[in-house]
């Protein structure tokens, strides 16, 4: 209690009239049960759904998410429909095709095997809109990635996106030889580690509202930002943005969703708040379930931008040359201590340098070229 009063004192002292907050600590942070928690949408195209379902815990408890397995999932339509999920991965449950309707209703059941049981309520199938278009606009400290749409039928409103990127890497050096059970050798075509290319999943809550404006038109929502003198401009880059519609209490709750996990951090932001969405237990009405379903198409546009369209790009790599010598122990030595070999320096020595300038690898590229690439 004596440190709120000095951090409130403090507060009041150097900002005058901010009122200063107290740290909030929410039922679900100091409950000792666990919490179910549901992800995904019920994708109502000609493609895959997939629902995951964890357990969460406190934050003071080492085993934070453990995935549900074994539960039973399924899709109920208002027209006594049924379509049965199959778990194929850790809290991973997927179906191919549910076939669903635009505009009919659904809702999930989850039977987990300790006997519990969960309905969400029942929602509506929408069609999500094409996105027009992605592209992306040159600003001062870098480059931002937008999308636009529009829903000539202005019925949508409330839009949620999702990325995925895939970035090329070149190494500073080309690598002739590698180090193998102790022995340098040449390398061939095959061993080629000049190239690869990384990719990177989405973690942002990523969300876009008309609902003040007279048509439902989004004009570039921004998608994700890169800084300057980021590596994934450096040669060649692509995004995969995915669109989702959703309902006006589908997109308040991802937008409280966003404040929790973006904006704490300082006495100032929002209050940590229990993030209450569509699912129930039927088995206890006073159990705590995360998770919004929602009941939609998904689009999905990909994006390239080439290193030509940036032309003041500058990715930088620190990469000196570390001359090795022809020694068995101090070739060793020199990979212990992280570097690698990629050329030679007349007979006595290797031509060396950290490990990340000489193989892609080591920066966490792969070596198979993405199909779409």
């Amino acid at each position: 209690m004596l440190k709120k009063l000095k951090l409130l004192s403090f507060c009041i002292l150097l900002f005058g009239g901010f009122a200063c907050k107290e740290v909030y600590k929410p039922a679900i942070i100091s409950s000792p049960s666990s919490y179910l928690v549901i992800e995904g949408v019920l994708n109502t195209g000609p493609a895959p759904t997939e629902i995951k379902l964890t357990r969460t815990f406190k934050l003071d408890d080492t085993a934070r998410v453990q995935p549900e397995r074994n539960a039973q999932v399924t899709v109920e339509g208002k027209d006594n429909t049924t379509r049965s999920l199959t778990m194929t991965g850790n809290g991973i449950y997927t179906s191919p095709d549910l076939q669903l309707v635009i505009n009919h209703e659904y809702r999930l059941r989850i039977q987990t095997v300790n006997g519990k049981e969960y309905l969400s309520e029942y929602v509506a199938a929408r069609k999500t809109p094409v996105i027009d278009s992605v592209g992306f606009r040159r600003e001062e400290k870098g480059v931002r990635i937008y999308a636009n749409a529009h829903d000539d039928a202005n019925t949508t409103r409330y839009y949620r996106f999702e990325f995925d990127e895939t970035w090329e890497q070149r190494t500073f050096y080309n690598s002739a030889y590698k180090y193998v059970n102790g022995v340098v050798l040449r390398r061939t075509l095959a061993d080629n580690v000049s190239t690869c290319w990384r990719d990177n999943k989405f973690t942002s809550v990523i969300l876009w509202s008309t609902a003040s404006l007279e048509s439902d038109i989004v004009f570039r929502a921004p998608i994700l930002f890169i800084s300057n003198g980021d590596e994934r401009l450096a040669v060649r880059y692509s995004v995969m943005v995915r669109q989702y519609a959703l309902d006006k209490r589908g997109y308040e709750f991802y937008e409280q969703m966003r404040r929790n996990t973006e904006t704490l951090g300082t006495v100032f932001d929002a209050q940590p708040s229990e993030t209450r969405g569509n699912f129930y237990s039927t088995t206890d009405p006073k159990e705590f379930v995360i998770g919004y379903l929602s009941a939609s198409t998904i689009e999905e546009k990909r994006y390239f931008i080439e290193r030509s369209q940036v032309p003041d790009w500058r990715f930088i790599q620190d990469c000196p040359e570390v001359p090795i010598e022809n020694a068995a122990q101090k070739i060793k030595d020199a990979y212990d201590e992280g570097l690698s070999i990629y050329g030679m320096l007349g007979f006595s020595h290797y031509q060396g340098a950290k490990a990340e300038c000489v193989d892609c690898t080591a920066r966490g590229g792969s070596l198979i070229k993405p199909s779409f690439w």
